[in-house]
């Protein structure tokens, strides 16, 4: 009996379904754009300006985002504004204490501000969370002796 009263509902359904287009059905991509693919198209393509002003959104809308801070930091310094770069690295720290990136970036950082010893306060950080070794880590040693072969050889 119960099977008898939906069958107006079913034909109804069935009727506004061919009545849709085919797109009504599709389900999308399978997964959510991550919001900072932009900005790392543009650190890629080094258009620092656009970079930071999509980070800086970023970072509006999402003030937790130890990540987009990091990047931001990035972009800042190549820009070469070194002041907002420096706030932006310790604000990734300040949300996240072990981002590897973050020690690694302000680490150069410091290096492009002539500051060895907070440099290297940096690459301990990094060597503590990294006691077998990590790419941010060899790639601030790399940059500490870049750094102290350019100071020898003046």
């Amino acid at each position: 009996m119960r099977f008898r009263s939906l069958l107006p509902y079913f034909f109804s359904l069935l009727l506004l379904m061919n009545t849709l287009p085919a797109s009504a059905f599709d389900e999308g991509p399978s997964s959510p754009q991550d919001p900072l693919t932009d900005a790392r198209t543009a650190i890629a393509g080094k258009d620092w300006s656009k970079a930071i002003m999509l980070l800086k959104e970023q970072t509006a809308k999402d003030p937790r985002n130890a990540d987009a801070f990091n990047l931001l930091g990035f972009s800042q310094r190549n820009a070469g504004d070194m002041p907002s770069a420096l706030v932006s690295y310790e604000k990734a720290l300040a949300l996240n204490p072990k981002h590897k990136g973050a020690h690694e970036y302000l680490g150069e950082t410091y290096l492009k501000l002539n500051d060895l010893p907070k440099a290297q306060a940096e690459q301990a950080s990094l060597q503590g969370l990294c006691p077998q070794g990590c790419e941010e880590l060899d790639d601030l040693n790399e940059a500490i002796a870049d750094y102290k072969r350019g100071k020898d050889a003046k």
